[in-house]
């Protein structure tokens, strides 16, 4: 069984560390510039902490880059110097693709980018959770089957994605994710300029987002859909529209007019033709 090191020791770094020694899978250690989170990682995972990057990368067999974007075409570019023939240089990256590890063929090692579908927000329980998470994989070949066989192990689904859809994928993440939270957001500030305290607007609408959310994720958008769109209950559109404005308005308009197609698709026969010249107007 291969050894994982992780350079990195923030939420999903401790999380991941913790889920793999948990399911029998060795851990190396970590690297981190916070001698504090390397410290709290190893002893979380039961490995090593290491002053050195370079003696990290040494002893494992699977190097996982777990640092913020940002910084992770640096440390590719201070490892790739190393000795790391054979190894799989592995990131935990959304929208950046394994394009990243550039001249890693010339180094004899494989790389891939891996994305679990999960918000980690808590680095002492999240690992806790992983087992029913589906991942992404991206990148070279070896590393693909050598990383999908460890997630599989640990009863991962596991989808191999090409590397040009990784921002679009990411993107879809995100509209899943952080703009649905913007949804709830503005829903909650048009109730307040209603005269509503913003609990009681919470209090309000939590059935509602909480029903409408398992509808759409047991029976799926056509059939969870409701409401004026879904009714062609065009005058109360338009009421809508008269009513919000600037940001506010775009949004709703813009959403609606992919509710009419939903809403088409439920109900086939039914003419939506007008609220699609409604929805046009800018």
């Amino acid at each position: 069984m291969p050894k994982v090191g992780f350079i990195g020791a923030g939420n999903v770094a401790c999380s991941m560390g913790r889920y793999f020694s948990d399911g029998g899978i060795p851990i190396s250690g970590y690297h981190s510039l916070s001698k504090e989170s390397v410290d709290y990682a190893a002893t979380f995972t039961g490995s090593t902490g290491y002053f050195s990057k370079e003696k990290l990368v040494e002893n494992s067999d699977i190097v996982f880059i777990a640092t913020p974007d940002d910084a992770i075409l640096s440390v590719w570019e201070s490892i790739k110097e190393q000795n790391i023939d054979g190894k799989i240089i592995a990131m935990f990256s959304g929208s950046l693709s394994s394009d990243l590890f550039s001249g890693i063929e010339k180094t004899g090692a494989s790389g891939a980018s891996v994305h679990p579908m999960f918000a980690f927000s808590d680095k002492n329980s999240d690992y806790q959770k992983l087992n029913t998470v589906r991942l992404t994989l991206e990148g070279d070949d070896m590393a693909i089957q050598a990383l999908k066989q460890i997630f599989e192990r640990l009863g991962n689904v596991v989808t191999v994605i090409d590397k040009s859809s990784k921002k679009a994928y990411h993107a879809a993440a995100a509209i899943a994710s952080n703009l649905m939270i913007g949804l709830y957001d503005l829903s909650l500030n048009v109730l307040c300029e209603c005269g509503f305290e913003r609990e009681s607007a919470i209090e309000l609408v939590k059935p509602l987002v909480k029903n409408n959310v398992k509808a759409m994720l047991e029976t799926g958008c056509v059939n969870a859909l409701s409401g004026p769109v879904e009714r062609a209950d065009i005058e109360v559109v338009k009421s809508h529209l008269n009513t919000l404005s600037g940001d506010d308005r775009e949004i709703y308009r813009l959403l609606s007019k992919r509710l009419v197609e939903i809403s088409q698709e439920k109900y086939p026969d039914r003419d939506y033709e007008k609220f699609r010249e409604l929805l046009e107007n800018k």
